[in-house]
C-alpha cells in the first residue's frame, strides 16, 4: 500500500483475474487501525478499469482487504466471517448491519449492509436477477423496533421495474436486516423435453 493508492493498482487489469470472476459485485474489508472496527464496501470492478480515477476506482486504505467472487462458487464462505465480525461489534442501539437477498438470483444469501446501501446495490450482490425472475415488482421485509425495541414485521413493495430502469426515487435505502425477495415469474417453467422411439417415421427429442 502507498498513498493515493486505488483500486485499479491493485488489480490493473482483468488479465490479472481468474476465469470467471464477478466483476460487478468486490467487497472490501476495511479495518479503522485506530478502533479495529470493521466496515465494509463494495465496487463494480468493471466501471473500474473503465474509468480509472472514477467513483469505482476507490482509493485503498491500509489494512483493506479486496475480494473477488467467482460467480459459479458459493459466496457464504467468505462472507460469512465478514458478518459474524460485523454482529460482534452491534450494540443495543446499533443492529448488526446485515441485509439479504432472496428468489431468482444468482447469489441469493446475506451480504453486509453498506453505507448508503440502496436496493440496486443488493441486487448487484446477489449476481444481478436470472431469466425466471419477475421484473415488475419485488417485496423488502423489514424488521424496524418500535419504541418498546419490539420487532415487528413490515411488507414494503418495491417497484423493480423502476429500479431496473435507473429511477431514484425506486430504488430503496436499505435498512439493518432488511430482506429483499425476488419473485418468479408467474407460471414460469423450465424447458422440458418429451422422446419419441419405436416404429414412427420422425424419432427424436421435442420439446414441450
Amino acid at each position: 500500500w502507498a498513498p493515493g493508492m486505488r483500486l485499479t493498482a491493485l488489480i490493473p487489469s482483468i488479465r490479472d483475474l481468474q476465469p470467471k470472476a464477478d466483476l460487478y459485485y468486490v467487497l472490501i474489508r476495511r479495518e479503522d487501525p485506530a478502533t479495529q472496527r470493521i466496515s465494509v464496501l463494495s465496487v463494480n470492478l468493471a466501471e473500474a478499469f473503465a474509468q480509472p480515477g472514477g467513483p469505482d476506482d476507490v482509493l485503498l486504505q491500509p489494512l483493506d482487504r479486496v475480494i473477488v467472487f467467482n460467480q459459479a462458487r458459493e459466496r457464504s464462505t467468505v462472507i460469512d466471517p465478514i458478518l459474524d465480525e460485523l454482529r460482534l461489534q452491534a450494540r443495543h442501539n446499533e443492529p448488526a448491519p446485515q441485509v439479504g437477498i432472496g428468489g431468482r438470483v444468482r447469489a441469493p444469501g446475506a451480504y453486509p449492509l453498506e453505507a448508503n446501501m440502496r436496493v440496486s446495490d443488493l441486487i448487484r450482490a446477489g449476481g444481478y436477477l436470472d431469466e425466471a425472475a419477475y421484473t415488475v415488482e419485488a417485496e423488502l421485509a423489514r424488521y424496524p423496533a418500535s419504541g418498546d425495541q419490539e420487532r415487528r414485521t413490515e411488507l414494503v413493495i418495491v417497484n423493480l421495474a423502476g429500479v431496473l430502469a435507473g429511477d431514484p426515487a425506486a430504488d430503496l435505502l436499505l435498512e439493518p436486516r432488511d430482506v429483499l425477495n425476488i419473485k418468479e415469474i408467474p407460471l414460469w417453467r423450465e424447458l422440458e423435453i418429451v422422446e419419441v422411439r419405436g416404429e414412427v417415421r420422425f424419432p427424436g427429442r421435442y420439446p414441450i
